[in-house]
C-alpha cells in the first residue's frame, strides 16, 4: 500500500473516531474541601470533598457544586471526552500535513 492510501486511511480512522464522540463539555470537574470551625476544637476541620464542575463563559470562569454521583460521573465523562476530542483533532492535523507533504513529492516538477 502506498504512503499517502496509508495516511488516508488513518485520517478516516480518525475521522470515525471523532464522529463516535456524541457527549463533551470543556472545562473541568473538581474537589473541594472546605475549612469549618468547630466549637469543640481550635484549629479548623476540613469537610468534604464536593464535587465542583467550572468552565469559562463569556471570559469569566463559572462553577456550579455537584450533588449526585451520577451527575459527576457523566460531567467527568463529557470532559474527558472533549480532551480525547482535543487529542483526535491535533492528530488529524498532523495527518492533514503528512498527506500535504506527500502529495509534494508525488507530483511532477
Amino acid at each position: 500500500m502506498k504512503i499517502l492510501d496509508r495516511l488516508r486511511q488513518r485520517r478516516q480512522e480518525l475521522l470515525a473516531r471523532i464522529g463516535l464522540i456524541e457527549e463533551m463539555r470543556r472545562g473541568s470537574v473538581t474537589r473541594q474541601f472546605l475549612k469549618v470551625r468547630l466549637k469543640s476544637r481550635p484549629e479548623p476541620v476540613l469537610s468534604g470533598p464536593y464535587a465542583l464542575f467550572s468552565c469559562k463563559r463569556g471570559g469569566k470562569t463559572v462553577g456550579r457544586r455537584l450533588r449526585d454521583p451520577e451527575e459527576v460521573r457523566r460531567l467527568e465523562q463529557q470532559v474527558e471526552n472533549y480532551h480525547a476530542f482535543q487529542g483526535l483533532c491535533r492528530q488529524l492535523v498532523e495527518i492533514s500535513e503528512q498527506i500535504c507533504e506527500q502529495k509534494d513529492k508525488e507530483q511532477p516538477r
